[in-house]
């Protein structure tokens, strides 16, 4: 009964919301929180909410939160946004034209004059960006170009957890450290205290590369 008394609640707040008969307040949906601008669009058959004035989604679990100029929604599966800020649990900022967030596999894909930049790492630009929400691990891939530390590579991993990142080459970095650069099939990793890069080695340990392996494709 109880599981029942949910689903028809849920059904009632999704419908409220696209006809536009909630105030502007977070609504939740499959834990996220939902601050809609203007009037929704409901698909009674996909269960799928399209806000063409786009909004603010908050998942709270993942730490992330995300402003759009046009939103998705497909409860507890996908969420879809153009015109996209998303800020991570560890401090990112992440902009795109197209922004995709699986929620099953809690991942974060955009694309489409992409930056992401956080504390250590400035301005970084890839055809592609994903972020993995729960590790917090963040990729870049095609074509990679940041503007501090001043580096370009075919991919980029970073991990906010240990505060280290890896370069996939053909690579280049550029700092007070020095200059370093790499061919197809190198990597570097990159080192940071607090905010600031402290050492670039090119002969990274199996060891040092286990926890990236799996991002590095």
């Amino acid at each position: 009964m109880k599981l029942v008394s949910a689903r028809f609640s849920r059904l009632l707040a999704v419908t409220a919301l696209a006809l536009g008969t909630l105030p502007a307040s977070a609504v939740t949906f499959g834990g996220l929180n939902v601050t809609p601008r203007g009037a929704q669009n409901l698909n009674l058959d996909t269960g799928a909410t399209d806000m063409p004035q786009g909004g603010t989604v908050t998942d709270p679990k993942g730490g992330l939160t995300m402003t759009a100029a046009r939103l998705q929604l497909k409860p507890n599966e996908l969420l879809q946004a153009q015109g996209a800020t998303v800020k991570t649990k560890f401090g990112g900022t992440l902009t795109a034209n197209q922004v995709s967030y699986d929620l099953k596999s809690g991942v974060v894909t955009a694309s489409g004059n992409v930056s992401y930049s956080d504390a250590r790492m400035k301005n970084v630009q890839a055809a592609q960006v994903t972020v993995y929400v729960s590790s917090g691990f963040v990729v870049a891939q095609g074509g990679v170009r940041a503007s501090a530390p001043t580096l370009n590579g075919a991919a980029l991993v970073f991990d906010p957890n240990t505060m280290q990142a890896v370069i996939s080459g053909p690579y280049a970095l550029s700092t007070r450290l020095g200059q370093s650069r790499g061919q197809a099939g190198d990597r570097l990793l990159l080192t940071f205290a607090g905010n600031t890069l402290t050492n670039a080695t090119g002969k990274p340990t199996p060891n040092d590369l286990t926890r990236f392996s799996p991002y590095l494709k």
